[in-house]
C-alpha cells in the first residue's frame, strides 16, 4: 500500500523586510550631508591689491564687520580706506572707526557683537597683523575671524 502525505498548503504570509541598517545608513548620509552644508550666504568684495591665503579648514565666517588689509599695510573697512597698519601698536584711526561702529550698533541689541572679520593678504607682516588684532580688541571686537580662500 502505497499512502502519500499531502499537506495542506498554509497561506501565503506578506514577508516582513528588516529596514534597521537601511534606516542606519540614511542617518549616517544625512549626518554626512549636513556636516557639510555651507549655509552662509557671506559675500566679500575685495580690495585691488588682496591676495589671501589658502585654508582647508572648512569654518565659516560670521556676519560681522569685514576689515581688510593688503600687502601695503592699507587698512579698508567697508571698502573705505582707513589707514595704515605700521606695527604692533594702537592705530589710531581704525580704533576710532571700530569705537564708532561699535556706539552705532550698540542701540540695536541684535548688533552688539564682538566678532570682527579679518581678511589679510598672504604677505602682511606679523608686526602689521598683531597691530590690527590689538586695536580691533581694544575697540572691543575680540572675537576674529580669519577669512581665507578654501582650498578643499
Amino acid at each position: 500500500m502505497k499512502r502519500t502525505f499531502t499537506r495542506k498548503r498554509e497561506k501565503a504570509e506578506p514577508m516582513e523586510l528588516d529596514i534597521t541598517s537601511l534606516l542606519d545608513i540614511l542617518v549616517i548620509l544625512l549626518v554626512f550631508l549636513l556636516k557639510s552644508y555651507n549655509a552662509t550666504n557671506l559675500k566679500l568684495d575685495l580690495v585691488k591689491s588682496l591676495v589671501i591665503p589658502d585654508s582647508k579648514a572648512r569654518d565659516l565666517g560670521a556676519h560681522a564687520i569685514i576689515l581688510q588689509v593688503d600687502k601695503d599695510a592699507n587698512i579698508w573697512c567697508e571698502n573705505k580706506k582707513i589707514g595704515r597698519a605700521t606695527d604692533g601698536n594702537k592705530i589710531d584711526p581704525l580704533y576710532d572707526f571700530l569705537k564708532n561702529k561699535r556706539e552705532i550698533a550698540s542701540t540695536d541689541e541684535s548688533k552688539k557683537a564682538k566678532s570682527i572679520n579679518l581678511v589679510l593678504h598672504k604677505t602682511l607682516p606679523y608686526k602689521a597683523m598683531q597691530g590690527v588684532m590689538h586695536t580691533s580688541a581694544l575697540a572691543g571686537y575680540t572675537d576674529f575671524k580669519f577669512i581665507v580662500q578654501g582650498n578643499y
